[in-house]
């Protein structure tokens, strides 16, 4: 069951989550409110900054090297949660990995996946934006569902989240793995950071990868020809590797050739 909070109250239940309830940025006023109606629903715990699921804003930032925000990145402080008596429960990280650093890195995985007969397609050779989508979906579904505080999205609610960016993303940015047998097993959705585009650095937004094949080396095989084709089009400085929950295979990916600069947190508490 979901139980809607009332207009003006920050927070939200998810019933793959109860008696857990996630609390948006706020004032404390705001979370000492949404406490209030998480408590009087039957949570015992709340989590936040987060949204109505991981899918929306969620993450506050705790150590930066002051860089400039990147594209879609979270700017929440995590002020309010300490001082409301919330503990970290999971952690974040956003490294840039030099595109030569992130190739070089993956050259052994790259032939023996070729010669065993994977492919790698771009947005525009798999037959577009609603088609990769659809796949995007399906392997986002499998791929993320040990993910901390991960709840499933219905491909409608999918879609809507990634149609404003339709117009930013470079279709040649956007790879989709194939396997042997013609079915797509892995993707990493790249797209310029249009925020800072003097910066000539370009950001992984989602990399996913079957769990049938997550040892197989392909993520890191994708990332790299990702990096290759950002630097082709004149993404040079290299890529964000975007706010990589830090107990995940992705972080593994970049930990060779990336270096962090900036680490995020979610916070929980008992009620």
């Amino acid at each position: 069951m979901k139980f809607p909070a009332p207009e003006g109250i920050r927070a939200h239940i998810h019933p793959d989550l109860f008696p857990y309830g996630n609390i948006e940025d706020g004032t404390i006023d705001q979370i000492v409110e949404a406490e209030h109606w998480l408590r009087s629903q039957g949570c015992t715990h709340a989590r936040g900054p987060l949204g109505a699921t991981t899918w929306h804003a969620y993450r506050a930032v705790i150590e930066t090297d002051g860089r400039a925000p990147f594209l879609g990145e979270p700017q929440f402080s995590p002020v309010v949660w300490e001082a409301r008596g919330y503990s970290i429960c999971a952690n974040y990280a956003s490294a840039l990995a030099p595109n030569s650093g992130q190739s070089e890195s993956a050259q052994a995985h790259s032939s023996k996946l070729m010669d065993a007969g994977w492919t790698i397609d771009d947005l525009q050779s798999f037959g577009g934006f609603e088609a990769g989508l659809k796949c995007f979906h399906e392997i986002s579904t499998a791929a993320f569902t040990k993910a901390f505080a991960y709840t499933p999205l219905p491909l409608d609610a999918f879609r809507a989240m990634y149609a404003p960016i339709e117009s930013i993303i470079d279709p040649r940015m956007v790879l989709i793995a194939i396997s042997p047998s013609g079915k797509p097993a892995a993707f990493c959705f790249s797209i310029p950071d249009q925020l800072n585009p003097e910066t000539k650095q370009f950001i992984i937004k989602t990399l996913a990868v079957d769990p049938e094949h997550r040892r197989a080396g392909i993520g890191s095989w994708l990332t790299a020809a990702g990096h290759r084709k950002a630097h082709e089009l004149g993404w040079t400085a290299g890529g964000i590797h975007a706010l990589m929950w830090t107990d995940s295979h992705s972080r593994q990916i970049s930990k060779h050739a990336g270096t962090i600069f900036r680490r995020y947190a979610l916070y929980e508490k008992a009620l």
